[in-house]
């Protein structure tokens, strides 16, 4: 397994390939191996790096549903799957997310956020009602290189995401629905347990 991590490392090194960064891998896994997810989602597979990270953390008998928007992202994922010892345990799912929530039943008990930001807040809701009793929601990039913390007006292309990233903490810090705990590792990354 460490040589095709090494693997899909080096490929989104040179391809420039957003994957999980260094600082944020000892958080995720510690949490994961607190959790032992049964239902594991992760929306934005990337070419299979953190869904190949995450897999030996689940349950005994546990599955891991991954999705991905870019046809030859997936592809690639797909290949990487194959080649691990999690091959079946994994289902890569490839088009819009929003319309995949719409058809998986869950219950989740384990998201993990990854795809395009500017959706974080679409995908919480539309998650919420299939999510298990304390499930966490682990959400990568939120500082979303620091223009998170800007005052006033931003960059007119990132403007959009921004805005909603910021529903999506405002969702996540509403305690009626969430125990939210926000890290600075990396690009930032919230865990929040689900109350409902």
């Amino acid at each position: 397994m460490t040589d095709l991590l090494e693997e899909i490392r080096s490929q989104a090194a040179r391809e420039q390939l957003p994957i999980l960064r260094d600082p944020e891998l000892p958080l995720l896994t510690r949490i994961l191996q607190q959790t032992k997810p049964a239902r594991l989602l992760e929306i934005g597979t990337c070419i299979g790096y953190s869904a190949l990270i995450m897999a030996p953390f689940l349950a005994e008998g546990g599955m891991l549903t991954t999705i991905e928007l870019d046809e030859e992202r997936y592809r690639t994922a797909k290949e990487y799957f194959s080649r691990s010892p999690y091959a079946r345990v994994i289902t890569a799912l490839q088009g819009d997310a929003a319309q995949w929530l719409s058809r998986l039943e869950g219950p989740w008990d384990f998201v993990f956020l990854d795809g395009p930001k500017g959706q974080y807040v679409r995908y919480l809701q539309l998650l919420m009602p299939h999510l298990s009793p304390g499930a966490l929601i682990v959400a990568d990039n939120l500082r979303y290189h620091d223009m998170i913390y800007i005052k006033g007006t931003l960059p007119h292309k990132h403007r959009t995401a921004v805005t909603r990233l910021r529903q999506f903490l405002s969702l996540i810090d509403d305690r009626r629905y969430f125990d939210s705990v926000f890290f600075e590792n990396g690009d930032g990354l919230t865990v929040s347990r689900w109350k409902g």
